[in-house]
């Protein structure tokens, strides 16, 4: 792979990245509300979605999503309930934020959460399959073309998803229990958000 061609692949990544979605409105309002521990629990999680829905979609899953209208609104619909059941939660979890933050099943929780978040979005499949060709030559090996655009993305995504722990941990001190609490619900409002626009995601066209 050239310099150019690997630049050029950083810099898109990076954009695509750092555009804020579900995933990182979780991590912001987790580290706000949680602290830094929880915050750090959950980048593994994100790290492991990111690279099984990569290796998913270059295993045919994402060609698989695009030709099976059912298989795909399957799992759609999953990743909408997922995202609603975690906006709900945590609404009603913004006014017992103090308990949130003592809460170690919480923090154990946070992997998981990050991982399924991550995972339970078809688009991520089908970006992945859309996006990352564009950047590799046809005339040279796939298989080390593929780990380089793999290691790129998910070190672009740790550095990326680490910034923004130590940015909303760091930033909750000066905040008041009840910006807090506010901030907390709107994280819960994208979150749901986010699960209604999926139910109007349709599957590209081959």
């Amino acid at each position: 792979m050239s310099i150019e061609l690997w630049l050029s692949f950083v810099l898109a990544s990076f954009l695509v990245i750092a555009s804020p979605g579900p995933a990182v409105a979780l991590l912001v309002m987790t580290g706000i509300n949680q602290g830094r521990k929880a915050a750090l629990a959950m980048l593994p999680g994100f790290f492991l979605g990111d690279l099984v829905a990569m290796s998913l979609s270059f295993a045919g899953v994402g060609a698989l999503l695009m030709a099976s209208a059912e298989l795909f609104a399957i799992v759609k619909w999953l990743g909408v309930l997922y995202l609603l059941y975690l906006g709900i939660k945590m609404w009603r979890e913004s006014g017992q934020l103090n308990d949130l933050e003592a809460s170690g099943a919480n923090v154990k929780q946070g992997t998981a959460k990050a991982f399924w978040v991550t995972l339970l979005n078809p688009k991520s499949i089908l970006f992945f399959m859309a996006f990352m060709p564009q950047f590799i030559t046809q005339s040279h090996p796939l298989a080390p073309q593929l780990a380089i655009l793999f290691t790129t993305f998910l070190a672009i995504g740790g550095i990326s998803d680490f910034g923004y722990t130590l940015l909303s941990t760091t930033s909750r001190k000066l905040m008041t229990a009840k910006f807090r609490r506010l901030l907390h619900r709107c994280g819960a409002g994208s979150l749901i958000g986010a699960g209604v626009l999926m139910t109007v995601m349709r599957r590209p066209s081959a």
